[in-house]
């Protein structure tokens, strides 16, 4: 996987350099490996942005990471008009240009050939699909050894961000030419201005937890390559980054039973349905997860009244309850906040996110075995 982190053009004093130093240490750290930054954003001139890459190639030099700037509209013709700008573009040797908007074929011609960038990245969310062939093979055109990527937008304003379902058909167009798609993960800890309400790509994952999103990306997306879209992530946000990818990437098999540690379980009968080896069926929802191997016990299952019938946070295990008829005896984990129910008792929690993590590969046919822990 392709992991990014975005910094932006900002006025040059002694603090923002100290940012980016700061950040890009993390970043190597936890196995980051490009940067991403612009300029074409509209408070400053484009001066002062090619200043900032500067100070930004400066510093990300020891480390080795790519860089991808976006450039757009009439920008990319004050570069291609200025030697400065150009001999600026030039001093990062792995630089990538991300073609935003407002550019012919013959002007990125013109600008590969005075700075000999290592690749181009086509905006994922906005081209219909005979677009992205055309401007892929013309690219393709320029020099054989190009590297060519995808980056979707990111969605500042609530309610614009794309649906799954429109991304997923977008990024078919670039999985059949065999290029990577980036998806732009939200964070809180610096909210971007001016409405700070997260960087994303999908709206769905606007205010949800790094943990959420790159579940989601990884496992539903089938994302190869993310970029942290609010600038100056925290250490803490690093961190669950990448405890969460190491849970998400652990090597697991069908043959292995799978730990998930309980809390608070209750009455006898229910504990003797929880405390199994579990297998979750294929099709259930991303929401509850429907044990397989609960329906098979029918017998302990029509004894099952109802009791704690509360609220079902996530991370909570549940069953149903004989109100529920049929499904009496039914283990779900939820996972995602739903109202309360009669007819479905909640008997237990799982409280470490890693768990819960790993119950998100259910589809893998993983064994899980809950235990009690005090």
């Amino acid at each position: 996987m392709i992991k990014s982190i975005a910094i932006y053009p900002h006025h040059i004093d002694i603090d923002y350099l100290n940012k980016i130093d700061f950040t890009l240490k993390l970043a190597d750290m936890y196995g980051f490996d490009e940067i991403f930054t612009t300029v074409h954003l509209p408070e400053y001139s484009l001066s002062q942005q090619l200043d900032c890459f500067d100070a930004i190639v400066d510093k990300a030099r020891k480390y080795g990471f790519d860089i991808t700037v976006d450039i757009g509209g009439h920008f990319l013709s004050e570069v291609l008009e200025n030697k400065e700008y150009i001999d600026k573009l030039k001093t990062a040797e792995k630089c990538f240009v991300r073609l935003d908007y407002g550019f012919d074929m013959n002007q990125v011609r013109e600008l590969h050939n005075k700075i000999g960038n290592k690749g181009f990245v086509v905006n994922a969310s906005i081209y219909r699909k005979e677009e992205i062939q055309k401007t892929v093979q013309d690219l393709k055109t320029l020099d054989e050894k190009l590297e060519i990527r995808a980056c979707h937008n990111f969605y500042v304003r609530e309610q614009t961000g794309l649906d799954e379902i429109t991304a997923l058909r977008q990024d078919s167009y670039f999985e059949d030419l065999n290029i990577p798609v980036c998806y732009c993960i939200p964070l809180y800890s610096h909210p971007r201005a001016p409405l700070y309400k997260g960087l994303c790509t999908l709206e769905k994952h606007r205010n949800k937890s790094i943990n959420e999103v790159l579940a989601d990306l990884i496992i539903n997306q089938k994302a190869e390559y993310i970029m942290l879209a609010d600038e100056w992530p925290t250490e803490q946000e690093f961190k669950e980054f990448g405890e969460t990818y190491d849970v998400l990437n652990m090597p697991l098999n069908e043959e292995e039973v799978i730990g998930i540690r309980l809390f608070d379980t209750a009455s006898s009968e229910e504990r003797n349905i929880v405390l199994k080896t579990h297998v979750f069926r294929y099709d259930s929802p991303d929401g509850f997860l429907r044990s397989q191997s609960s329906r098979q016990m029918a017998e302990v299952a029509s004894s099952i009244k109802a009791f704690n019938t509360i609220t079902r946070n996530r991370g909570l295990i549940t069953i149903d309850n004989e109100k529920y008829q049929r499904y009496s005896g039914e283990l779900q984990v939820v996972m995602c906040d739903a109202e309360s129910d009669e007819r479905v008792n909640v008997v237990g929690i799982i409280k470490d996110s890693n768990d819960l993590l790993k119950l998100k590969r259910f589809r893998e046919g993983i064994k899980y075995k809950f235990t009690e822990v005090d």
